[in-house]
C-alpha cells in the first residue's frame, strides 16, 4: 500500500504534544512560529455565528424569564439555544451591559471593517471578550479537542473552551487579573502585536490587591513582572491559572485562547466510583488489604492474572484505582512522572522494582518513592507476589 503521507490534521497534533510539554512545565511559556491552526477571519466568523444580537440582549433574556415564569413558552429561548455564557464588550475599562448595538454581525465584512464601524460610538479603547466559540460548528470544536487532548489526558475531564479577545485596546480592558478557576491557557495570537506581563500569584500578598482586579483597568502594578514577551501573529503563550496576567496590545489585535478549567464535570465521588467498578469488573466482595508488604527489589513482580490498575486526575489529585480499591498519588508534583511509571506498569506484566527505579526516578520521583508505590499495588492485590 503506498503511502500516503501526514493527514491535515497531523501537524495539530504535533500542536497538541506540544502544549502538553509546556503544561508539565507549569511556568509561562511561548511557542514561535507555530502551525496555523486558527485565521482572524475564521475566528471573526465564528464570533458573529455564537454572539449574535439575540443571544446578548439582557432585556430579551428577563422578557423570556418572565414568560417561562407564567407557564409560556417564548420563541427562541436565549438559555436553550444560546452559548453557555455571553459576549462582554468593554469601553473604557467598563464594561457595557448591553453589547448587543455593537457585537460583530453579518454587515460587517472582517475585523477591520467592525471596527471601523464601532469606533465613532465606542471610542478609542474598546475590546471583546467572547466565549464558547466552540459552538460555532463541529469542526471548531474538534480542532479545540485535538489540541487540546493531551493536556486533558493529564487533567482528567474538565470543561474547557475557546475565548476570544479582540479590539481596538491599549491594555487589557479588565486590568492586570487572576482567574483562579482556570488549570490553564493557551493563547494563539492572530492578529496584532501584544506584550504580555505574569506575576506568580503564589507570592504576592495583599499589599498588591490595589492593582491586581482594578475595576477600571488603569492601576499601575506595584512590582516588576516576573515574566514579560512581546508576541506577533503566529505565536502561542502559555500560562499557568496560578499567574495574574495582562496584555499591551498596539493598535487592533485579536487573540484565541484554549481554556481548562480547574474543576471537573465530575464529582470525586463518581472518578472514586468508576475506578472501583473498571479495576473489578463491576462490583464484588474484596479480600482484605496485605498490611506492610515488604519488597525484594532485585526480585519480579507478576500481575495477578485479573489485576486492573486505572488512574484519572480529579481537580489537582491523581486518583489510582487498583483492584476495586483507590488511593491518592502523594505529590502533585510528581505528577508527569507517576503517570509514565504507572502506565509502564500497567502495560508490563512481569518487572522488578529495580528496573523500574533505574528508568523512572529523578528529581520528582526518588527510588523510595517507586518502590514504596510498588509495595502500595501489591498490598491492594495487584501482584501475585512480593516479597
Amino acid at each position: 500500500m503506498a503511502d500516503r503521507g501526514p493527514t491535515p490534521s497531523d501537524p495539530l497534533r504535533s500542536l497538541g504534544d506540544a502544549m502538553l510539554e509546556l503544561f508539565e512545565d507549569s511556568v509561562p511559556a511561548v511557542l514561535q512560529g507555530v502551525p496555523a491552526a486558527f485565521s482572524t477571519d475564521e475566528v471573526f466568523d465564528w464570533v458573529r455565528t455564537v454572539h449574535t444580537p439575540a443571544q446578548c440582549s439582557p432585556a430579551a433574556s428577563k422578557i423570556d424569564a418572565v414568560k417561562r415564569s407564567w407557564g409560556l413558552s417564548p420563541d427562541g429561548l436565549a438559555e436553550a439555544d444560546g452559548p453557555p455564557r455571553p459576549i462582554e464588550l468593554y469601553r473604557g475599562g467598563g464594561v457595557l451591559l448591553d453589547p448587543s448595538p455593537f457585537v460583530p454581525t453579518s454587515e460587517h465584512d472582517d475585523l477591520g471593517a467592525w471596527i471601523e464601524a464601532v469606533r465613532p460610538s465606542l471610542g478609542e479603547d474598546f475590546g471583546v471578550m467572547a466565549p464558547h466559540l466552540e459552538r460555532a460548528s463541529w469542526d471548531a470544536l474538534e480542532r479545540l479537542q485535538t489540541l487540546l487532548g493531551p493536556t486533558l489526558g493529564r487533567t482528567g475531564s474538565r470543561s474547557y473552551r475557546y475565548n476570544a479577545f479582540f479590539g481596538d485596546y491599549r491594555r487589557t480592558p479588565f486590568g492586570f487579573h487572576l482567574d483562579p478557576h482556570q488549570e490553564c491557557v493557551f493563547q494563539f495570537v492572530l492578529s496584532g502585536t501584544r506584550r504580555a506581563s505574569f506575576w506568580e500569584g503564589l507570592f504576592l500578598g495583599r499589599e498588591d490587591t490595589g492593582w491586581i482586579e482594578d475595576p477600571n483597568g488603569r492601576a499601575t502594578p506595584t512590582r516588576r513582572p516576573d515574566m514579560v514577551v512581546d508576541l506577533e501573529p503566529g505565536d502561542l503563550v502559555f500560562w499557568p491559572g496560578t499567574h495574574v496576567h495582562g496584555f499591551e496590545t498596539d493598535g487592533p489585535s485579536m487573540a484565541l485562547s484554549l481554556v481548562i478549567d480547574r474543576t471537573s464535570p465530575r464529582s470525586r465521588d463518581d472518578v472514586i466510583a468508576g475506578l472501583e467498578i473498571a479495576t473489578v469488573g463491576g462490583r464484588t466482595a474484596l479480600p482484605p488489604v496485605t498490611e506492610g508488604v515488604s519488597l525484594n527489589p532485585d526480585a519480579p513482580l507478576r500481575q495477578r492474572p485479573n489485576g486492573r490498575l486505572a488512574f484519572e486526575f480529579h481537580d489537582d489529585d491523581l486518583i489510582i484505582g487498583v483492584c476495586g480499591r483507590t488511593f491518592v498519588w502523594p505529590d502533585p508534583g510528581s505528577h508527569a512522572v507517576a503517570v509514565k511509571l504507572l502506565e509502564a506498569v500497567r502495560r508490563e506484566p512481569d518487572l522488578s522494582p529495580n528496573d523500574l527505579s533505574k528508568r523512572f526516578h529523578g528529581k520528582s520521583l526518588d527510588r523510595d518513592d517507586i518502590h514504596g508505590v510498588l509495595a502500595t499495588l501489591a498490598e491492594l492485590g495487584y501482584f501475585t507476589s512480593a516479597r
